[in-house]
């Protein structure tokens, strides 16, 4: 047992030197900001962040030093812009400001869940610029759950040869009202109908808006997350996704998105789906699990 945990404690230790020491180029186009981890790899990956969060958390940094580093796969790791200046551009490259938090709550909120869609849309174009004719998309939670929706979108896209989805699943809209009456003590239904009658620009007063309290929010933003749209869950999106493969990788112990199984059973006849669960992992795939994640897609990658 003491000789298991020092093997396991000096695999980690060689992980996150790694994931340190690696190198990324900071770049930017048409007003968007990302890093590109670079390898000679012909496919490369485009890899999206979850909740308000951004391109250098621990598991976006991770799974993409892993595909670059060791797999030898170009990754890009965009950083949603959330319609704020200071997360693009020359600003986010020269202040780790934005990176001190998981959570980008101190901007003022007038972003909506489908402008993912076009950025994603800009990047893969930027990668197309480059050279590359095979591109994967990724990403993880909510950012993963924004893919899906590019994807059904964007499927016959030749250039476009595989999807993956990091602990993404269903969004239920029960869930959203009855979280939000419980936080809150307000009726998310009623809020919706009030601000559907106001300008998409005007801001609003509310406790709540995601993870964020007492938050600076528009009508439109406020809409775009809690109304009830079917393509903001993943399996809605991934059933119009034909002739590409698309992995599913879900976490065993994650309390945030806890059954992804059970989430596509309707879709269990599917060829061109495959669902993979690590054992132990947690929503952010923490310490050696992310090794796990990106030998799953790298599988993918080859199959292709």
């Amino acid at each position: 047992m003491k000789i298991f945990k020092l093997v396991y404690f000096l695999c980690l230790a060689a992980l996150l030197n790694v994931t340190s020491a690696s190198a990324q180029t900071s770049i930017n186009y048409k007003g968007l900001a990302g890093d590109l981890y670079e390898a000679d790899g012909e496919v490369a990956v485009v890899l999206l962040h979850g909740t308000l969060a951004h391109n250098r958390m621990e598991i976006i940094k991770t799974l993409a030093t892993l595909l670059s580093d060791d797999y030898g796969y170009p990754v890009l790791t965009p950083n949603l812009s959330l319609n704020d200046k200071n997360r693009m551009g020359e600003a986010i490259q020269a202040s780790t400001k934005n990176y001190a938090t998981l959570t980008a709550c101190d901007i003022d909120h007038t972003h909506k869940y489908e402008d993912s869609l076009n950025e994603l849309g800009t990047w893969v174009e930027y990668l197309k610029q480059e050279g590359f004719e095979k591109i994967v998309v990724a990403g993880h939670s909510r950012g993963g759950r924004q893919v899906s929706a590019f994807l059904a979108k964007n499927f016959s896209d030749p250039s476009i040869v595989g999807g993956v989805l990091i602990a993404s699943g269903l969004s239920r809209n029960e869930r959203n009202i009855k979280n939000y009456k419980k936080d809150t003590g307000l009726d998310l239904r009623t809020l919706l109908t009030e601000f559907s009658k106001l300008p998409d620009t005007e801001y609003v007063d509310v406790p709540k808006f995601i993870y964020c309290e007492k938050p600076r929010v528009t009508a439109g933003a406020f809409i775009s997350e809690y109304e009830d749209n079917p393509a903001h869950s993943t399996p809605y999106n991934v059933a119009k996704i034909q002739n590409m493969p698309i992995l599913v990788i879900g976490g065993s112990e994650d309390t945030i998105v806890p059954n992804v199984e059970g989430d596509f059973d309707s879709l269990s006849g599917q060829g061109n789906l495959s669902i993979k669960i690590i054992e132990g992992a947690d929503h952010f795939f923490r310490d050696l699990y992310a090794d796990d994640a990106a030998t799953m897609i790298v599988d993918l990658i080859e199959n292709i």
